[in-house]
C-alpha cells in the first residue's frame, strides 16, 4: 500500500487514515484542511492497496508515537485490520466491515465480481454516483476525487479479490467504534448492523457511502467516536 505523510510535526499522537478502494491522498489532504489549524496529531494516509504491506521504515516511524489512532473507511476497514500495524490505541470504522464481500455483512459477491469484471471509465462514473447518492455529496466527492486511471483502480480491486480468497483473518485488531451511513448503497446499513453487533455505533441516517460531506473533517470523526 502507499503511505503519505499529510501532517508530520512531531505530535504525540498519529492518526492513520485508511482510505477506501481506488483513492489517493486527496481526501486525506481535504480532511486535514478541515481540522484545527494547530493540529494535535500527525496524519498518515494509506491508499492504493495493490500491495497489502507497509514498508519497514514507516512501521518504525509509527512505533515512535505515544498514541496511534486508526480511522478507516470502506475497504480501508478491512485493510487496516490486516496491515500488521504497531499496537493501536483507538480505531474507528466508517461505512465498512471486516467481511467486505459477504451476503450477510458486506457486498454481494456477484456485485463485487461484476464491478471487477466491467470496471471502466463509464462504470466509474456510475459507481461514483452510487457511492455518493448524487446531489451535493457527489459534487463534494468530485472536487477531491482521486487522480488515478480506471485501469489502476481495477488492478487494486483484483488484488483485494485475491487476498480475500486467501481467507487470512486479522489477528489482535479490534475496532472501538463504528460509524454507519443510513443511505449507504455500497455497504448497506442493514449489513453493517449485522457485522457490528455488540460494537459502539453512531448512525447518520442520511449519509451515503461517501461520508466526508456529512463528516467534514477528522476532528468531527474523532469527536463522534469518543463521545
Amino acid at each position: 500500500m502507499i503511505t503519505d505523510w499529510i501532517i508530520r510535526q512531531g505530535a504525540g499522537e498519529v492518526v492513520l487514515f485508511f482510505s477506501g478502494w481506488g483513492m489517493d491522498r486527496r481526501i486525506a489532504d481535504h480532511l486535514s484542511g478541515q481540522s484545527a489549524s494547530d493540529s494535535a496529531y500527525d496524519l498518515l494516509a494509506f491508499h492504493d492497496y495493490r500491495s497489502g504491506e507497509i514498508d519497514a521504515a514507516t512501521c518504525d516511524a509509527l512505533r515512535a508515537y505515544r498514541k496511534r489512532t486508526v480511522v478507516a473507511w470502506s475497504f480501508g476497514v478491512w485493510s487496516a485490520a490486516h496491515a500488521q500495524l504497531p499496537p493501536v490505541s483507538h480505531a474507528v470504522a466508517v461505512n465498512g466491515t471486516l467481511s467486505p464481500v459477504d451476503r450477510e455483512s458486506g457486498i454481494d459477491p456477484e456485485v463485487f465480481q461484476a464491478t471487477l469484471d466491467t470496471y471502466n471509465d463509464a462504470n466509474r462514473l456510475r459507481f461514483n454516483r452510487r457511492m455518493c447518492g448524487g446531489g451535493e455529496a457527489l459534487e463534494h466527492f468530485l472536487s477531491v476525487q482521486p487522480e488515478r486511471i480506471s485501469a489502476c483502480q481495477q488492478e487494486e480491486l483484483a488484488a483485494f479479490s485475491r487476498r480475500l480468497q486467501a481467507g487470512d483473518g486479522p489477528e489482535g485488531f479490534r475496532y472501538d467504534h463504528v460509524i454507519i451511513g443510513g443511505r449507504d448503497m455500497i455497504f448497506p446499513a442493514s449489513r453493517q448492523f449485522a457485522a457490528w453487533k455488540g460494537y459502539r455505533q453512531t448512525v447518520i441516517a442520511d449519509m451515503p457511502h461517501y461520508p466526508f460531506f456529512h463528516l467534514s473533517g477528522l476532528d468531527e470523526v474523532l469527536e463522534c467516536s469518543r463521545a
